[in-house]
Parts: structure tokens; sequence; C-alpha cells
């Protein structure tokens, strides 16, 4: 499992103007305000506010050490993060309990610098918060950030997929050299009959981001019912109406 460290941290903070870096971060925000309307076709990123769910997809996605719980994840929200800073909802951020471990979590339907940036301004942001904390507690254990990307865009990922699309990857990836280690799933290289047999929401739900068109889905939609049909209640339930029109043709 890939991990943003402290070392990380320091480097940044020695290496970015960080004013600059988060003045940047507002300019990403309003990039990606543009493509709310498909935050809503997030399936995976709904599922992953169970912390049920997001624990399974822990143990069944990453190179986890240990086995995770769901009682053992708290939800990162707001309540968490000083009035400095905002949480952005198209984000999923967890913690472990008792443990300076957090988790990062962005369904992407397009790999560019911006993603990216996004994510190691999270990192960033985290890290500063645990430095005030420390100081005030007196502990000394830094934490550890897994950055994860679920990629469930149609193009292939390769060195042209992750490039420069404004002033922000070049600014930080290119004039900085700062390099960010996050642990990437690409749905695209993971089959169907992988999924079916991880036997989760989450699996499943990678299942009809698979799906390339209204057949695909259908026909996936009745692989998931057969399956496990409890689970396809369920899985049903994060789809919005146009994901159901399909399905009554």
């Amino acid at each position: 499992m890939n991990v943003f460290t402290y070392k990380d941290y320091i480097k940044c903070i020695h290496t970015l103007r960080l004013n600059a870096a988060f003045k940047l971060a507002e300019e990403s925000s309003k990039y990606r305000s543009q493509k709310d309307n498909v935050e809503d076709k997030k399936i995976i990123k709904k599922i992953m506010q169970d912390k049920n769910e997001m624990a399974n997809f822990i143990n069944e996605f990453l190179e986890s050490k240990e086995k995770i719980e769901n009682k053992n994840l708290i939800r990162y929200d707001s309540k968490y993060i000083s009035i400095r800073h905002k949480v952005d909802e198209n984000k999923l951020i967890y913690k472990l309990k008792n443990k300076e471990t957090f988790f990062i979590v962005d369904e992407v339907y397009e790999l560019d610098n911006i993603v990216l940036y996004e994510i190691l301004n999270y990192c960033i942001i985290i890290m500063q918060e645990w430095n005030i904390t420390n100081k005030i507690r007196g502990e000394s254990k830094y934490p550890l950030i897994a950055p994860i990307i679920i990629y469930a865009g149609t193009k292939k990922i390769n060195n042209k997929c992750i490039q420069n699309k404004n002033q922000i990857g070049d600014y930080i990836f290119k004039n900085y050299n700062i390099n960010l280690n996050y642990n990437l799933i690409d749905i695209n290289k993971t089959s169907i009959e992988f999924l079916l047999k991880r036997n989760s929401l989450v699996a499943f739900g990678m299942i009809l981001e698979k799906s390339k068109n209204k057949i695909e889905l259908q026909n996936n939609l009745i692989k998931i019912l057969e399956k496990n049909d409890k689970k396809f209640k369920k899985l049903v339930n994060y789809l919005n109406i146009k994901h159901l029109d399909c399905i009554e043709e």
C-alpha cells in the first residue's frame, strides 16, 4: 500500500510556497465545480460512504498489513478539520481509531495532474492539522496517509493521460519535482469474473462502472442479481433514475 509520509510532507513544505499552493487549490476547486454534473454517477464513492463497505474495500483491494474492521474506521468530515479548511464533499476521508492512519478516496473519470494535486493538497492539510494537534498533545507518532484513486474512465491510462491541463500541473509537479505515491485502482484492468468473486457492494459497483452501454449494464445487473440478490437490492438504492431506466427497456 502506497502512503504519504511525514517525510514527504516535510519535503513539500520546504519545496513549495504553501500560500501559492493553496491559492491553486481554489483554482482546481473551480475547475472541478464545472464537472459537478458527474458526481451523482459515482456509484463506488456513494457505496464507500458506508464504513463497512470501506473496510471491505481496503481489505480486498489494498495490500494492508492487517485486516481493517469497520468499527475502527472514523469518517473524517468537517468537524475533524479546523475552520481554516473545508472538506471537499467529492472526496472521502477516513481515519483509523487510535492510529494516525488516514485514507483519502477519490473516484474519477479523468486522471490528470489536477486530480493528483488535489490529493496532494489534502495530504498536506491533514499533516498540518496533525502538527498543530501534536504540539498540543505532545505526541510524536507521525501520520500515514494512503491516497486512493479509483479510475472509472474509458481511456487507457498512460503518460499522455496524466498531463498538464492548466497551470496547476506544471506549477506543482514539474517546476517543483513533487512525487505523490498513490494507490491506483483501474477498474478497466479488473475482470468482471474477479469482481463477482469478491461478492461485495464496492466490487459490484465497479462492475456497473465498467458497463459501456445500457445493454452491458442490464447484463451486468443480471449477473449481480444471480450472484447475490440481497446485495443487488442494496446496490439498486445507490443507482439514480437514469441508471434504472435502462433495465426497464
